[in-house]
């Protein structure tokens, strides 16, 4: 009797001409059928339960559809949208979300919210996923004990919090403006007269009655705080020296929600390619930095083209000097660097471009602020009589950051509301033990409550606490007055971020920090003071919609307008 032959190359041969014989019809029907019958388990094990409501349950995982990615698409897209529609169809504070295999449990309940940020049984996993994912880390988390990186990053966020740091910071935005704000537009025609942040936002000088130019504002604005930030942060010799350096990072964060997720280099995702090469630019930019700060800090000579960096913020320096005592080599610590500059640049450019959209947009509401931040923030400028000469000087700003933080309610109430708005980060958290969740009676008239199992992963949706309309009476309307109340002895106006403080996480603690909120309100109240906005096309000026991504949101399309000086 003749012997089959069964050897494992005859194996792999036949499975070979089986693939071969399938066809693209074929493949798709297995697809869909795989899809179906995704959807159709995972529907019946989300099915209702009875529970007992004097006993902790556990949470329902929402329907999905794609086998192993799971809600992954839909979350990559817009997380926002897909966890709001998720709340509605489950109508449970506490749910499941199966994300690459592995199952996150979603918490929209504000209590149980607080409860997992506060708790001491869960540890932070967004800034250790974003440094290996996002910005490259090949070393820096692996090398460190989780406690010590811990701590190095509180460090941060106490730094920015101390007064000392915020007086500084006051005082250096305050002489960047007085020095650049006047110069957000130029009027020069030629690119080799412009500014860099001109160049980028492919400014046109036009001519009326008075000089006016046209550019893309959010270009305009995220270059202009880009490069002035810049300076402060790392200093003018960084910036003179690595000019493309900004254009990397706007790459970089067009890309950070499928990077965080896991893409790949291969992955036919549009962008995710140009992400990675723009990511590996930034690193060596930042490891060559790093040498020749460490040379520099030990006064030895970094060479003629970084010799002076005296001027670079205590915040980077503080840092570079921590990971240096770690004996953490330059390119091992870049993407420590790198994670911080972007967690701060990308949310004061997006949050003041947001804010001022907002407020020129509103002519009501623009006269009340010009009113209210008058006295602290002024343009001004000589006349031809009072120079001697036969041009225009250019306008001076006059400017007083710490009053206009403490005495214009109104002003800070906006920034309140267009990060409201126009954020919404997500904190993940990992349990390091079991976790009971009770739901407050100010979040439901029926108690709730949830056991969260040790080793699993939280996932805390701030945009939904943002968009609730049970908190925010209609929360797609742009009312700064949300946050300001009226002290019933006094009749003083008091403004609060308490609606949202909770919820503002950034990598690096909250974004609504001494830092980021003195930036983002002094370059705010320059460029509303110094200058008028309309619309380039003559139509009213109206806030364009906007994409989401992490942290504060991207213009779904740049807005084309003219600008002059306000005097």
């Amino acid at each position: 009797m003749e012997r089959h032959n069964t050897s494992p190359s005859r194996l792999i041969q036949s499975a070979r001409d089986g693939l071969s014989e399938m066809t693209w019809t074929t493949f798709f029907a297995i697809l869909v059928f795989s899809c179906i019958a995704t959807r159709v388990i995972s529907g019946l094990q989300s099915r209702q339960r009875e529970y007992d409501p004097k006993e902790p349950r556990t949470s329902r995982l929402a329907p999905y559809w794609f086998p192993w990615i799971g809600h992954g698409f839909q979350f990559v897209w817009n997380h926002v949208g897909l966890l709001e529609s998720l709340q509605q169809s489950m109508n449970e504070p506490v749910f499941g979300v199966y994300l690459r295999g592995e199952t996150h449990e979603t918490v929209v309940s504000p209590s149980m919210m607080k409860t997992v940020m506060s708790s001491d049984v869960s540890s932070a996993r967004v800034l250790d996923q974003a440094l290996q994912n996002v910005f490259g880390d090949c070393s820096l988390v692996r090398n460190l004990h989780r406690n010590r990186n811990r701590e190095i990053n509180d460090d941060v966020a106490k730094l920015m919090s101390e007064d000392s740091f915020a007086n500084d910071v006051s005082t250096t935005i305050t002489k960047l403006l007085q020095r650049n704000a006047s110069s957000l537009v130029t009027f020069s025609r030629s690119p080799v007269d412009m500014t860099p942040w001109e160049r980028e936002s492919h400014v046109t000088v036009s001519e009326e009655d008075q000089p006016v130019c046209e550019a893309n504002l959010f270009e305009l604005v995220r270059s202009f705080i880009g490069h002035n930030l810049t300076t402060m942060m790392m200093g003018e010799a960084f910036m003179e020296n690595f000019p493309m350096f900004l254009g990397d990072l706007w790459t970089l964060d067009r890309n950070f929600v499928p990077l965080f997720f896991g893409a790949r280099r291969w992955m036919p995702t549009p962008g995710v390619s140009s992400g990675f090469a723009a990511r590996d630019r930034l690193l060596h930019i930042m490891s060559i930095f790093c040498r020749a700060f460490s040379a520099w800090d030990d006064g030895i000579d970094p060479g003629i083209e970084l010799r002076d960096l005296d001027d670079m913020s205590e915040l980077v320096k503080q840092r570079m000097r921590t990971f240096r005592k770690l004996e953490l080599s330059p390119r091992a610590s870049a993407a420590g660097h790198l994670s911080l500059y972007w967690d701060i640049i990308e949310h004061t450019t997006k949050i003041t471009f947001w804010t001022i959209i907002h407020i020129f947009a509103d002519s009501a509401l623009l006269k009340e602020i010009r009113t209210e931040i008058g006295p602290y923030a002024k343009s001004t400028r000589l006349s031809r009589k009072e120079t001697g000469f036969p041009f225009e000087e250019p306008p001076r700003l006059s400017l007083d950051l710490e009053k206009l933080l403490d005495s214009c309610p109104l002003f800070k109430a906006c920034y309140y509301e267009t990060l409201r708005l126009h954020s919404a980060g997500i904190s993940f958290r990992k349990l390091d033990s079991d976790l009971t969740l009770v739901e407050s009676t100010e979040d439901a008239t029926e108690t709730r409550m949830y056991k969260l199992s040790k080793g699993g992963k939280v996932i805390i949706p701030h945009g939904v606490h943002h968009s609730d309309s049970q908190r925010f009476s209609n929360p797609d309307q742009y009312d700064p007055l949300r946050f300001i109340t009226t002290d019933a002895t006094s009749g003083a106006k008091r403004v609060s971020a308490d609606p949202i403080a909770p919820f503002a996480d950034g990598l690096y603690g909250s974004k609504n920090n001494n830092f980021t909120e003195r930036a983002i309100l002094g370059f705010t109240a320059s460029i509303v003071s110094m200058w008028d906005i309309q619309s380039a096309s003559g139509e009213e000026l109206a806030v364009p919609p906007h994409k989401t991504t992490w942290g504060a949101f991207h213009p779904a399309k740049d807005l084309k307008v003219k600008m002059k000086p306000t005097v």
